[in-house]
């Protein structure tokens, strides 16, 4: 049991408590008493659940941190193999919660292609980030990886038909600028290939990550929250696990008819291979399940600033236990991309809270 007084806030809560203020003082002055669902969303009870919430979305960031670094120690190891042990992990351990709770995994046909696309880029997303970490240094995989708020800014406006305005767009292309700082400093700096360069195939596979999860969290918010999450992440588990199999086998059969090395695709795993394979399938379930059900408990601003969180965990373990420290234009690179994508993910949820309270912000709806 978790009791807090409210003056026990975190510094992220603060900054959120800062843009509620905000919002609120955008709102007409006159307004605030026909606005009680609007001051009840942003001011809610410190409260245990809330506490809950909060603990919920720090597992989260640190389990998916630990995930990434043993997958980055285990660069040797094949990355189907990782991946496969992954997703059956996942399906099993979701099967068991499915069973307790006598969850109906039965998908209602039409929200089947729904589910299926976002399968796809789920499984797009998790095969991208495993090739990345095993190639690149962790802490800016990660990095390049949380540029996921950007795509899915840039897919709601192209795709789902939300307003995008000017400063977003600017955000956007300073974002973009942070990432030619973190792959290619030389570009910047011009110092004749004297400062360290990235794995541009294990950069290309970060980005690629990170534009997967922004199509399937777009398929998710299509889906209107009517696909229960358990069953969201089980069938999810399943389409990953039995795609994963069917490629390595298909893989694997066909490289060994042409007489060819064999090891990248099954590489038999020894004592230590299945304790890291298990604990990189336990801790990523953690983060996914820990981040599904914090989502539910708190605003999505909070989950996503805390969430990000991994980024420090990650490259803690990058420099202290790798060695490998990044050159002052990456730093600054990767500075302006994260502030560059938290102004993002402020400004969608402040356009999302101004859309569903008009009658709160009588200015913003005025005919020019």
């Amino acid at each position: 049991m978790f009791f807090f007084k409210p003056k026990n806030t975190s510094r992220a809560n603060k900054g959120h408590e800062d843009e509620e203020t905000r919002l609120l003082d955008e709102a007409a002055p006159s307004s605030h008493g026909a606005c009680p669902d609007l001051i009840a969303e942003l001011s809610p009870p410190f409260t245990q659940t809330r506490t809950f919430g909060l603990i919920l979305i720090t597992l989260s960031a640190l389990s998916y941190g630990l995930s990434a670094t043993l997958v980055s120690i285990e660069s040797d190891m094949a990355t189907p193999l990782i991946v496969g042990a992954r997703f059956f992990g996942a399906f099993l351990i979701t099967a068991i919660m499915c069973g307790v709770k006598l969850v109906n995994v039965a998908i209602p046909r039409e929200h089947i292609k729904i589910l299926i696309l976002r399968s796809t880029f789920g499984l797009i997303s998790f095969v991208c980030g495993t090739y990345a970490f095993q190639n690149m240094p962790v802490g800016e995989a990660t990095v390049l990886i949380s540029m996921a708020p950007v795509f899915v800014a840039s897919f709601a406006a192209c795709f789902l038909g939300e307003p995008i305005s000017c400063a977003t767009v600017l955000l956007i292309i300073l974002s973009l600028s942070g990432v030619i700082m973190i792959v290619d400093p030389d570009s910047i700096a011009d110092n004749n290939n004297t400062l360290p360069k990235l794995n541009l195939v294990a950069a290309a596979a970060a980005l690629g990550q990170a534009l997967s999860k922004g199509l399937s969290y777009m398929f998710i918010k299509k889906s209107n929250n009517k696909i229960y999450y358990l069953t969201m992440i089980f069938w999810y588990a399943l389409f990953g696990f039995t795609c994963t199999a069917m490629f390595t086998l298909v893989t694997y059969f066909s490289v060994r008819a042409a007489g060819k090395d064999t090891s990248w695709i099954i590489k038999s795993p020894d004592s230590t291979d299945c304790l890291f394979l298990f604990l990189i399938s336990l801790l990523g379930f953690i983060s996914q399940i820990t981040l599904t059900k914090a989502t539910q408990l708190l605003n999505t601003t909070v989950v996503s600033l805390i969430r990000n969180t991994d980024i420090l965990v990650t490259m803690c373990f990058q420099i202290f236990y790798f060695k490998i420290v990044p050159c002052w234009i990456q730093v600054i690179g990767m500075v302006v991309m994260v502030i560059a994508t938290l102004l993002i993910l402020v400004s969608k949820e402040r356009s999302r809270v101004i859309a569903s309270h008009p009658q709160c912000f009588p200015n913003y709806f005025k005919p020019k």
